[in-house]
């Protein structure tokens, strides 16, 4: 092998230099949502590392990716030192599998361009990218024998389990292969013992961050009434999300869509094809992993426990959350490579595989770049548009665009409150029970300052504001001034609206 890579090792650097390239251009042009800067406003609001980890527990989040928000924010507040962030990590992860890893060489050069590692883990300044990366060190780190190793095992193991939900089930998944190859080495029960205790002790942190406060909105009264029975449909076609990621090409809004479940509505028959893909998908991998009992436990265990959070607290709808089954499948097939090498029929599996992810990344990066992925950076136009005399308030969504851009509080019309950043707490709650929210805080508004006009950036467009308070048209007189529309993600277009007396 070694005669192989070191002649391959020119083509894995143009591939490096490539993807670099591409992701450097796509990542200039994508532009941020709101679940990127929701973090982003968190982390840089946070008074300090104590408070940081408090607000992020709101979130359902454990704390490693907000800390790197958080520690970039004390040198600067351009939320674009965000994504160049991202684009280090995802630049890391690729350097790693073609160069590090044991994928054969068209399984390396194919890897970067895929749907996950080019375009979902890779423009998207969120929580998954330092994941991937953190499992990956682990698997060139596990079987090679230097000081400090299990320490540095360790620190590698409680950092991944805490960037993600997610990110903790893969961790587990790989501290069990890591106790399985303890034992294949006859390494005696008592230090078995040891490292279950200390994997348990290591893992156990990230349940505090991942579990919310009990006044925050998302607890286990949240999940349990958002739960019911179609779940365990969205379940089955986890699988076919993450590994079959080809979305819906023929949608303006292609984002989070899976071309054959989209169809269903076209095709009805596809709703009996859709599960029984996801199972043989599952099936041939079983098949690829086989003859390693430690990785297909891996894989398996990753796979189980994934799904379980599907069916029990939030559905891998979102490709973002079904890709972590792909990714576990890439660290066991990577840790597979370590002792056996991969037959033809396998190869040809991965490569199918790895062929759809490439399809599938090559159409939504060039997509994202295309079109407005976000309208939210527009909100400076807004601001631009209002006279200076006259006040500006927002909406609870809308302030995500507006504490980034503009980078100071503002006024939320629905929470009768000025605030930096949102958090899922009893706020938000207090807002969707309060009826008449728009009417009252605008009533109110005026009263205190003794207005007689305001100006409301919204998400939402004049047809989802009056139904969310149909007082407000009846009470006031609602113009649309501008709006920002197009973009790729639904929730991320901008409204502007003077609101004054009769």
């Amino acid at each position: 092998m070694e005669p192989r890579i070191s002649f391959a090792r020119p083509v894995l650097w143009g591939v490096f230099v490539l993807f670099l390239i591409v992701s450097g251009y796509a990542v200039a042009h994508h532009e941020l949502w709101g679940d990127e800067i929701h973090s982003w406003n968190i982390s840089k609001g946070s008074e300090g590392l104590f408070d940081l980890i408090n607000n992020s527990r709101y979130e359902g989040h454990p704390p490693v990716w907000y800390t790197i928000l958080w520690t970039i924010s004390k040198f600067t507040h351009n939320p674009s030192f965000i994504q160049l962030a991202q684009f280090v990590i995802s630049g890391l992860v690729v350097f790693i599998v073609l160069f590090l890893s044991t994928y054969p060489i068209i399984i390396r050069i194919l890897i970067p361009f895929g749907y996950f590692f080019l375009f979902e883990y890779g423009i998207f300044a969120r929580n998954y990218a330092i994941g991937v990366l953190l499992a990956f060190c682990i698997c060139y780190n596990i079987k090679r024998e230097f000081r400090g190793k299990l320490v540095w095992y360790y620190i590698l193991l409680f950092l991944l389990s805490n960037t993600h939900l997610l990110g903790m089930i893969l961790a587990s998944s790989l501290h069990c292969y890591f106790l399985i190859l303890r034992f294949e080495q006859k390494k005696k029960i008592k230090n078995i013992f040891t490292h279950i205790l200390t994997g348990a002790l290591i893992l156990l942190p990230s349940l505090y961050f991942i579990v919310p406060p009990s006044d925050g909105e998302l607890n286990i009264d949240f999940w349990l009434n958002r739960w019911n029975t179609t779940q365990f449909v969205m379940t089955a076609h986890a699988p076919l999300r993450s590994f079959i990621p080809i979305p819906a090409w023929w949608q303006y809004h292609f984002w989070n869509t899976q071309f054959l479940l989209e169809a269903h509505s076209t095709y009805n028959w596809l709703k009996f094809i859709s599960p029984l893909v996801s199972v043989t998908v599952v099936g041939l991998l079983i098949y690829v992993l086989k003859s390693n009992r430690k990785c297909l436990i891996l894989f398996l265990t990753n796979l189980m426990l994934s799904l379980v959070i599907s069916v029990v607290v939030f559905p891998l709808t979102c490709a973002r959350y079904a890709g972590f089954i792909f990714i576990g499948f890439l660290v066991a097939y990577w840790l597979y490579g370590l002792e056996i090498c991969t037959g033809r029929k396998s190869h040809r599996i991965v490569m199918g595989l790895l062929l759809m992810q490439l399809i599938a990344g090559v159409f939504s990066i060039s997509k994202d770049i295309q079109l407005p992925f976000s309208n939210l950076y527009k909100v400076n136009e807004f601001i631009k548009i209002v006279p200076a005399t006259e006040k500006t308030v927002t909406d609870y969504w809308a302030l995500n665009a507006v504490a980034t851009f503009i980078d100071k509080p503002f006024h939320c019309i629905d929470l009768q409150k000025e605030k930096y950043f949102i958090l899922w707490d009893g706020d938000i709650a207090d807002m969707q029970n309060t009826p008449d929210r728009f009417y009252s805080g605008v009533k109110n508004l005026f009263q205190k300052e003794g207005l007689q006009k305001v100006y409301l950036i919204s998400l939402a467009s004049p047809g989802n504001l009056y139904k969310m308070d149909p007082r407000l048209p009846e009470s006031f007189k609602v113009t649309l001034v501008d709006k920002k529309v197009g973009a790729i993600e639904k929730g991320s277009n901008l409204y502007l609206y003077e609101i004054s007396k009769y």
